[in-house]
């Protein structure tokens, strides 16, 4: 298995392309890259510098009736029943990055975890960049 020198949450949504947009994803990228710091990862297009792992969360058929509602169709009320109780929409930044932490704890590593929003670090409606040293 290769080194993980740094791991990255990768937040992004569709905000910008789609007017309608209002969900929030998380990917983590395990970067094997040992030049590539929490100072310097914004130089790089984050998801190739390693293994990358889409977040999902649990939701409850509520959540999938709202989904499915936004969406205009059943596709997440029929997965819920068929046993797919995740998704990999957030519904805030807060939400994502806590998700994130959640991973990155445990993965039980030695090495600084960082947010950023779409490849950069942020600063956005009070929520901030998050770094994790170890």
């Amino acid at each position: 298995m290769n080194q993980i020198y740094l791991v990255i949450l990768n937040i992004s949504s569709w905000a910008g392309y789609d007017s309608a947009a209002e969900h929030l994803y998380g990917k983590i990228i395990l970067s094997h890259q040992k030049k590539v710091t929490i100072d310097n990862v914004c130089e790089y297009n984050v998801n190739h510098l390693g293994e990358v792992i889409e977040l999902k969360k649990e939701m409850t058929f509520q959540d999938a009736t709202m989904l499915d509602k936004k969406d205009d169709g059943n596709t997440y009320r029929r997965a819920f029943m068929l046993g797919n109780t995740k998704t990999n929409r957030f519904n805030s930044i807060e939400e994502v990055v806590n998700a994130g932490i959640e991973y990155y704890n445990s993965l039980n590593l030695n090495c600084p975890f960082i947010t950023l929003y779409e490849g950069e670090k942020y600063d956005y409606n009070g929520q901030k960049t998050i770094i994790i040293q170890q």
